[in-house]
């Protein structure tokens, strides 16, 4: 084992002739703050299909903990601690947030049969809810349906969830998209108090929340890592500018 939390080698995607994914090759680290950022078409959103099990790969492997990974299902993934913030089951508007996470809890533990039974009954679980929702800064709309949240609260909430499965791995999935501007400070205040032991990939296209977030930045382009580096370095890469930031970095 080469290291690292998670370890991808030599990944690829094929369909028919193209290829949307070649050769990737990605080592994360324990802790590790890392965004995955890349024009649209660049293959982001295959390579985190086949990350989380979505998509099988045509080649290369997935070690998750030094075990091969590559050929699980996504619902076994998460089982191993690799979590993907919207493989979260969608949000039901009449359901508190303080339930959602009780569900989600029971969902860990395998005990969603008794789902209809008093969670005051079971040892920890509220607790355990209210503890995840004060990390994320929802404590005091813990008893609000979830059809009344902000946005922002709902974004959070889904971050809570998967914080609730215990990963080893996360993927945030665009975290602050749809959020207001004014709003996504909350979405950097709670990912400031995400575990430091988690291994944390940020998939997301404000590079003002990249670089406050991420210590470590790579760019795909065009199915391939084009770079690797850390946001500053990533910023002022000629090639980063060319095929992703464009305009908007000459103009910065």
């Amino acid at each position: 084992m080469i290291g690292g939390v998670l370890e991808i080698r030599h990944l690829s995607r094929k369909f028919g002739g193209l290829d949307a994914c070649s050769d990737i090759t990605l080592y994360i680290e324990e802790g590790e703050r890392l965004a995955l950022i890349g024009p649209n078409g660049a293959g982001k959103t295959t390579f985190v299909n086949m990350v989380t099990g979505v998509l099988p790969p045509s080649g290369g492997a997935i070690h998750l903990d030094g075990r091969d990974i590559t050929r699980l299902a996504a619902p076994a993934r998460v089982k191993r601690g690799l979590v993907r913030s919207f493989q979260i089951a969608r949000l039901f508007r009449g359901m508190t947030a303080r339930e959602h996470l009780e569900l989600a809890i029971l969902e860990r533990e395998g005990k969603t049969y008794r789902v209809f039974s008093s969670v005051k009954r079971m040892a920890g679980v509220e607790d355990e809810a209210r503890t995840y929702l004060d990390e994320m800064g929802l404590g005091a709309v813990a008893e609000r349906p979830v059809g009344m949240l902000a946005y922002g609260q709902q974004r959070l909430l889904e971050i809570a969830l998967a914080l609730a499965l215990k990963p080893r791995f996360l993927i945030l999935d665009e975290p602050a998209a749809g959020v207001p501007h004014g709003e996504s400070q909350r979405i950097l205040d709670a990912l400031d108090r995400l575990p430091p032991s988690l291994a944390v990939l940020m998939v997301e296209h404000d590079m003002d929340l990249v670089s406050r977030f991420a210590r470590r930045v790579v760019v795909l382009s065009q199915g391939k890592l084009l770079c690797d580096g850390t946001p500053g370095e990533i910023m002022a890469d000629p090639r980063v500018r060319e095929v992703y930031l464009g305009v908007r970095a000459d103009a910065g």
